[in-house]
């Protein structure tokens, strides 16, 4: 199975230049905890995430005002990606390596095509129990080192 058969297309996304407020309505109206972040002026290539973390730690721990603080200064840059014809197996595998549980599906050029969550995969994937688990459990691991990043770009890779 193909991840094309399982992520959400055409996701709700912010621009780096909007206020991380809404990035945050966007979460609450989307029932989401991630919004991708594109540049238009790129062809709506993705820059970025914005994640409920990173609002929490970004801006609201800091005690910023979300209307003045731009979604770029407070996204994940360094994004793990995939792509719509990847297998399911693939993206399980670089959302247990990367420990993540949402991930960004990208085209041939680098621009937001869809979003695939764990969810998604556990509901439209039939994913066996066992593979649950695993992928929760590793994703669920914290990290060895608090400042080791996140995820790779799937260019990088």
């Amino acid at each position: 199975m193909r991840i094309r058969h399982v992520m959400t297309k055409d996701p709700k996304c912010c621009a780096p230049s909007d206020p991380a407020q809404r990035a945050a309505q966007i979460m609450r109206d989307e029932d989401a905890g991630i919004v991708p972040v594109v540049d238009a002026a790129k062809g709506a290539k993705l820059a970025g995430v914005v994640t409920d973390r990173d609002l929490c730690m970004n801006v609201v721990a800091e005690g910023r005002d979300p209307t003045a603080v731009a979604v770029a200064a407070c996204m994940t840059t360094t994004v793990v990606s995939c792509a719509a014809t990847d297998a399911v197996a693939k993206v399980t595998e670089l959302m247990k390596d990367n420990q993540v549980r949402r991930v960004p599906v990208v085209d041939e050029h680098g621009a937001l095509a869809g979003i695939v969550a764990m969810a998604d995969l556990v509901e439209r994937a039939e994913l066996k129990p066992t593979e649950t688990h695993e992928t929760l459990k590793r994703v669920s691991t914290p990290s060895e080192t608090p400042s080791k990043p996140r995820a790779r770009s799937r260019a990088a890779a």
